[in-house]
């Protein structure tokens, strides 16, 4: 963390006493230097110093190809050293660069809108998860990049969940799924819904929700996959499958995953355990388990 600080303080030293102009690329080619002093109307307002003389020109957004703000060291020195190891700081330096960007939002680059991404989460890690879901509402529908998008609706869900929000968490994550979106990143949002319907009793929809990212996601391992696997092996042994519960976890330790530390299901583990000690003590059971597991997941699925 006090490499990031120092860096920080640095470039601010620099940035002051070697002035850097924001500047603004434009459809015809031409580039235009100065200071951004934010929006009128829909214009983008730029003041131009000449001497001692200052002028305030006015540019239509259709004409702006893309904008270069004078804070663009500090921007990749915030994007290098993320996360860094202090939630709080970091949220500091990423409120300054997000609020330069905000009157902009529907003409940032790629790395600027990262940003929004990055404070968001940040917000989260500083137990400001209600300023996170503010802040993405306001940010969802004006951000154009996918990939930051993405990013914000997984961490809406995530947010929405931290302050018990569980009906606006099941919203964004029936939002994921409807859009079309895999589990390849994260299968967060599955897990959202089968927790609802563990909790109202819909064991048998818990559990066929929670091994859609396990099924289809193999071999690579998304975001939130741990928390599948623990809903599944759960639900399983709900349904008083012993059988199945054991080979989901076989299959979970097959792919090197490990439970939740935070989980509230840690007792089911005791039990299986002791299922899996009887089938190691017989050879031609475990390798039955460990070969055809993955099959047998398959034929509870189905197709994706």
């Amino acid at each position: 963390m006090k490499t990031f600080t120092w860096a920080f303080m640095l470039l601010t030293f620099l940035s002051t006493a070697f002035p850097v102009t924001d500047s603004i690329e434009l459809a015809n080619g031409k580039t235009v230097h100065g200071v951004l002093s934010g929006r009128q109307s829909i214009y983008v307002t730029l003041t131009i110093s000449e001497g001692q003389s200052k002028a305030e020109i006015r540019l239509n957004p259709d004409e702006i190809v893309g904008i270069h703000f004078s804070d663009s060291d500090q921007k990749d020195e915030a994007i290098k050293q993320y996360p860094a190891s202090d939630p709080y700081q970091t949220t500091i330096l990423l409120e300054s660069l997000v609020r330069k960007r905000l009157p902009y939002l529907e003409l940032l680059s790629h790395s600027d809108e990262t940003l929004f991404a990055m404070l968001m989460e940040s917000y989260i890690q500083s137990g400001r998860a209600s300023d996170a879901l503010d802040r993405a509402k306001l940010w969802r529908t004006k951000l154009r990049a996918n990939e930051v998008i993405d990013q914000l609706d997984e961490l809406q869900i995530v947010a929405a969940k931290n302050v018990g929000e569980l009906d606006e968490a099941v919203f964004y994550s029936k939002r994921w799924i409807d859009s079309g979106k895999s589990a390849s990143q994260t299968a967060l949002p599955w897990c959202v819904l089968a927790e609802k319907s563990l909790n109202e009793g819909q064991i048998e929809d818990a559990l066929w929700l929670a091994l859609n990212p396990i099924v289809f996601t193999k071999p690579n391992a998304p975001r939130f996959i741990e928390s599948a696997y623990e809903i599944a092996v759960f639900s399983a042994y709900q349904l008083n499958d012993y059988e199945y519960a054991l080979k989901l976890y076989t299959d979970m330790k097959f792919r090197k995953l490990n439970w939740p530390i935070d989980s509230d299901k840690a007792d089911i583990l005791t039990k299986l355990e002791n299922h899996e000690t009887i089938r190691s003590s017989n050879p031609s059971l475990k390798e039955s388990s460990s070969s055809n597991a993955s099959n047998d997941l398959l034929k509870v699925v189905g197709a994706p």
